[in-house]
């Protein structure tokens, strides 16, 4: 059993380099063998949000997640204190929530970049692909352009378009195969067609939706929630909600998600944003591992990025910050190697 094959949303971790650091911590500390595959999966289910109990669920394990929590108190926790030099902030029993926070600015997690115009489309003779579908169809891409960073970034209506995102050098190489006729299809699906050269995503503007201005595909609440939905939305005068349904591109057996935004201007020139992920009115819970990250440029021009990742039995998942007039910011929703990026000015 591959560790990375049961919890695939851990390849936004550099678990290879978290694993040898732990390796060498056992042997450092009490001459221990490198951590067996089996303790591998649990440390892979709790850095992607699984609680111990869904992980013995996901590994098809007896029990309510005791032996499981054991293990992490004895083969796991002791030695991320170790590389994580915290030994006081992490005495006790281990809040692994806060350890993946720590583990993530040690540097243990792979960032997300902003997107930026390295994007191509690629148009599908297909109109109903399925996750398992549009996994070997990237699998294929990246096999054939050598090149593992090009993943879905979204998918549109029609016979299938999907918009690629990648390094110039592996999008070249795939329009370069597509249009000689090298590549005619991706794992049994015919190619109709290659766009190059693409913007990125269209800019949402926050501000003009005060002045009833609102890019094509946001609407109302009213219109895409479900009543039970929609009564965990509080509607005030001082605030400004929407909503986009992110149709067809967290596929899982044709799941949909919808985002949701809330602006509510604050004193001294500043906005509250909050940012909601509901399923969409025919589906209860969001699908386990599916991701919201927001990332944005603070006034030194670091990287900012918040997350947060579906569990087995959220009904929606929220994020929250403060902005300014003009900020710019974006909102990744993704699964697996398909996500759909949102790019906002405030």
């Amino acid at each position: 059993m591959n560790p990375r094959e049961v919890f695939p949303e851990v390849a936004t971790w550099d678990i290879n380099k978290l694993i040898c650091a732990l390796n060498a911590a056992r042997k450092r500390l009490d001459n221990k063998r490198e951590i067996s595959e089996i303790y591998e999966s649990y440390l892979c289910g709790i850095l992607v949000g699984y609680s111990p109990k869904d992980i013995g669920q996901r590994l098809n394990l007896q029990g309510d997640g005791k032996a499981i929590r054991t293990a992490f108190s004895t083969e796991i926790n002791p030695y991320v204190r170790e590389i994580l030099d915290y030994p006081d902030d992490l005495e006790g029993n281990m809040n692994w929530q806060r350890a993946c926070v720590l583990l993530e600015k040690a540097g243990y997690k792979n960032h997300f970049s902003p997107p930026d115009s390295s994007v191509i489309k690629v148009k599908l003779d297909t109109d109903n692909p399925t996750m398992t579908d549009l996994e070997k169809i990237i699998a294929k891409i990246r096999e054939m352009t050598q090149d593992k960073s090009i993943k879905i970034q979204d998918i549109r209506k029609g016979c299938i378009e999907l918009v690629l995102s990648g390094s110039p050098e592996g999008l070249k190489r795939l329009a370069s195969l597509i249009e000689s006729g090298e590549l005619s299809e991706i794992a049994g699906v015919k190619i109709i067609s290659v766009e190059s050269g693409l913007e990125a995503s269209q800019v949402v503007r926050l501000s003009n939706w005060w002045d009833n201005l609102v890019e094509s595909g946001w609407s109302a609440l009213e219109q895409l929630l479900s009543p039970q939905q929609l009564q965990l939305e509080t509607i005030r005068s001082d605030e400004l909600k929407k909503g986009k349904l992110i149709d067809r591109t967290m596929v899982e057996d044709g799941f949909a998600v919808i985002l949701t935004l809330k602006q509510k201007p604050l004193a001294e020139d500043s906005v509250d944003i909050t940012l909601r992920v509901y399923p969409a009115v025919e589906q209860m819970y969001l699908p386990v591992g599916l991701k919201m990250r927001m990332f944005a440029r603070d006034e030194e021009g670091n990287e900012v990025i918040i997350d947060k990742q579906a569990s087995s039995s959220d009904e929606w998942i929220q994020l929250d910050f403060t902005g300014e007039p003009g900020e710019e910011f974006g909102v990744e929703i993704a699964k697996g190697d398909i996500s759909v990026i949102e790019n906002f000015v405030i």
